[in-house]
């Protein structure tokens, strides 16, 4: 009796290099690089692979240092006012102290917007 199972292969380097190509592929023909002259054709690559590169780079050297931070301000957002409030005045500049977030801010702005006169009623 044969086994019904469907048989994976273990990703070996033939079927790595079957993704590569099939992936070089599709962007010779989304871009038409398969136009190009050679001299064309070799200026695409290097900037393709030096910005993909630069970019891989960057993704993943800064990858640690994102994450931490949305895990952070996730933290801050979601245990309460007292995290939020510094979050918050920390993206508004040092001499706008009106609009600081403490509790007199707040108070004497609403205060000062309450007691404002409504210029749209006749």
């Amino acid at each position: 009796m044969s086994s019904s199972k469907p048989q994976t292969k273990p990703l070996t380097l033939e079927g790595l290099v079957r993704w590569a190509r099939l992936k070089k592929y599709r962007i010779e023909v989304t871009y038409g690089v398969y136009v190009y002259t050679p001299v064309e054709k070799a200026i695409f690559w290097t900037i393709f692979c030096f910005l993909f590169g630069v970019i891989s780079f960057a993704a993943l050297l800064y990858t640690k240092r994102n994450v931490s931070l949305l895990l952070k301000y996730a933290y801050i957002y979601v245990n309460g006012s007292s995290g939020a409030t510094s979050a918050v005045s920390n993206l508004l500049p040092r001499r706008h102290t009106a609009l600081s977030l403490s509790g007199n801010g707040i108070k004497s702005l609403a205060e000062t917007m309450g007691g404002a006169t409504n210029s749209q009623v006749p």
